[in-house]
């Protein structure tokens, strides 16, 4: 079962024409809240949202349990069935947040990263000149700043000591050159960003530094030249050194998206989800235990089992971050189009909130869930959207609501 955001891919699709490419501008404000990461830390979260089931199961789980830190940590995550970008992050709690809680971004990110990875890094770079010529971007007891010819490199100033960049996107780049693109913002949370604690330096912030160790920094690293993120498996990585399927993905040192580990989670075009069909035999099976279905057992479900379904459920309980305080008309209006509980395609829906499209799937994709699955547990997850989406300013582009003219999202 997966939340209503994350639209199942249907077990058999029809051809479509080829669609556009994601328009510059829009690429520009996607990429603008993360871009002046750190080198490596830019790369697990571009991977990560490849696999944006795994996001939404880690980041739970990492707010459920946050007593667990260090090795005892990476015991446990090494256990679960995430990939190693997903894994690592698990250092970084409030990246495994933003892309929890802005999980249609987090989408919109991972599907402009398959569709075009060298475009990707090198829009990182565009943003990364911008952030410079505007004074911005500098080397400071928190971060080292390196600038090769056309390249600009930003690394941790300790080798074991990362400071996860705060920012407004609509200030550090200077004046923001796309009105009708306004870059996605949303102010840190608090506990990693304490205000009596936070680092300033210019228009940036850091916050608490995160101590890491082999698991979570070392092993991959974005190609700039190349366009591409190269990975080191000979690094000695505990989630890498666990996980056969992503080491074999790994060509000549570049990685590669592993369809599998994307447990079913629609693609963003037709063109990436016949790319990656091709290369996945148990697609078919993926898409079924996504929505929650075990082979031979819908019976039982049917009469309240407590089965696969329930277990795949990444999170739960009533906690009002992921949606227990919203009420059921509010979710239901959310997802609009056809029916209430069931609604519309993401890209549908989320062209005449925003005029654009921003967010989901893309424009005529199938709706995000089936007929067959239990209205209850549906309505459930789109509670939890709800709550999520309403932290997110609602829909279409806040123009200045939040941070002086970004997105309020």
């Amino acid at each position: 079962m997966v939340p209503p955001t994350l639209a199942v891919a249907a077990e058999t699709e029809p051809a479509a024409a080829a669609e556009a490419p994601i328009s510059q501008e829009k690429l520009d404000s996607l990429l603008a809240p993360i871009a002046l990461y750190p080198d490596q830390l830019l790369t697990q979260a571009l991977m990560a949202s490849t696999y944006p089931l795994d996001v939404v199961e880690a980041a739970r789980f990492i707010k459920d349990n946050k007593e667990l830190k260090g090795e005892e940590l990476d015991k446990v995550v090494a256990g679960k069935n995430w990939d190693p970008s997903v894994q690592s992050l698990t250092a970084f709690p409030q990246v495994l947040e933003m892309m929890n809680d802005k999980l249609e971004w987090t989408q919109e990110l991972g599907n402009a990263f398959l569709a075009d990875e060298k475009r990707v890094l090198q829009t990182v770079q565009n943003l990364r000149q911008k952030a410079d010529a505007a004074g911005n971007l500098q080397s400071n007891e928190q971060q080292k700043v390196v600038k090769e010819q056309s390249v600009i490199i930003i690394e941790p100033a300790k080798p074991d000591v990362v400071y996860v960049p705060t920012y407004n996107p609509t200030i550090v780049y200077g004046t923001w050159w796309a009105p009708m693109y306004p870059p996605y913002y949303w102010p840190p949370p608090a506990y990693y960003y304490p205000p009596g604690s936070m680092l300033v330096a210019g228009a940036i912030g850091f916050g608490i530094g995160m101590a890491i160790s082999n698991n979570h920094w070392g092993w991959c690293n974005a190609g700039w030249h190349g366009g591409n993120v190269n990975i080191n498996v000979n690094r000695n990585n505990t989630f890498i050194n666990n996980n056969a399927n992503f080491k074999k993905n790994v060509n000549n040192g570049n990685w590669n998206h592993n369809p599998s580990q994307r447990k079913g989670v629609a693609y963003g075009d037709a063109k990436t989800r016949d790319q990656f069909r091709k290369s996945d035999p148990n697609a078919a099976a993926s898409r079924r235990d996504a929505r929650g279905f075990e082979s031979g057992s819908r019976d039982a479900q049917r009469a309240g089992s407590t089965g696969p379904r329930d277990m795949q459920r990444p999170g739960g309980g009533g906690d009002s971050q992921f949606g227990g305080s919203a009420s059921t008309r509010d979710a239901k209006q959310s997802w609009g189009g056809g029916d209430s509980q069931f609604g519309g395609g993401a890209g549908t829906r989320d062209t005449q909130r925003s005029g654009g499209g921003d967010f989901g799937q893309s424009s005529g994709t199938k709706p995000s869930f089936n007929a067959s699955q239990s209205r209850q547990q549906t309505q459930n997850y789109s509670n939890r959207g709800a709550s999520s989406r309403s932290s997110m300013g609602g829909g279409g582009r806040s123009g200045g609501r939040s941070g002086g003219g970004g997105r309020g999202r």
